[in-house]
């Protein structure tokens, strides 16, 4: 009897054990290594809670599902969703990739989305091509303007450039009626003195003339009075 008891007792502890190591493996799965991993092309594949059939299924995944790796122990591996869910499933299930649709997938949408941006630079690029043209319109604007102004600017210099030179001139035409100005005025007081000498001879002219007209009287009257002294001794 107490043989049997015995027996009973070492079964239970050793049931409590295997139950209690269950657990263990369940709740604190062993450190490790995280990865990453996709379900295979499988329709769905079933997440339980333990290693074998019995176990309840906590939630299907989908192929081409990303999830991550906690644990591996034989044919089976724990995985934890993207949505928290941590279970059991069949390593066979699982591939270190996505598989070939999953890539296409993948790939056209990298095509896409690099179309995309082939199209968004090309619109840049046409943009910019747009620019540079307006602004070599803009350019070519401006330098016709710049040489309009500069234009302009000569008239504007050469019209300035008129009242200097016509000052200039005037200065010259004043300088050259003052110079005939005095020639005029040493003209006149030459033609002043020319005057004087002139009246001067006249008056000589005229003095001699009386003086000759003076002296030829008395010579005539001489003359006569000798003729009648004559008469008279005769």
């Amino acid at each position: 009897m107490q043989k049997d008891d015995s027996v009973k007792r070492a079964l239970l502890a050793g049931s409590v054990c295997a139950v209690a190591l269950s657990l263990t493996l369940v709740v604190s799965p062993p450190a490790m290594a995280q990865s990453t991993a996709y379900i295979s092309d499988e329709l769905e594949v079933d997440v339980r809670r333990g290693q074998t059939l019995q176990h309840r299924i906590l939630t299907f995944l989908s192929s081409g599902t990303r999830v991550t790796v906690l644990d591996e122990d034989g044919d089976y591996t724990l995985i934890r969703t993207s949505g928290g869910t941590e279970g059991w499933v069949q390593t066979r299930y699982l591939m270190d990739r996505p598989h070939a649709r999953e890539q296409l997938s993948d790939a056209r949408d990298r095509v896409q989305s690099l179309a995309a941006e082939r199209d968004g630079l090309n619109d840049r690029l046409q943009a910019l091509r747009d620019e540079r043209d307006e602004e070599s319109e803009r350019a070519e604007s401006l330098a016709a303007l710049v040489a309009d102004l500069e234009a302009e600017l000569d008239n504007l210099r050469e019209v300035a450039a008129e009242p200097l030179e016509t000052a200039r001139e005037n200065e010259e035409l004043r300088q050259s009626l003052s110079q005939e100005q005095q020639r005029v005025s040493d003209l006149l007081d030459e033609n002043r003195a020319l005057r004087g000498d002139e009246r001067l001879n006249w008056f000589l002219y005229g003095g001699g003339v009386a003086i000759g007209s003076l002296i030829l009287g008395i010579l005539l009257t001489r003359v006569r009075l000798r003729r009648r002294q004559s008469g008279w001794i005769d």
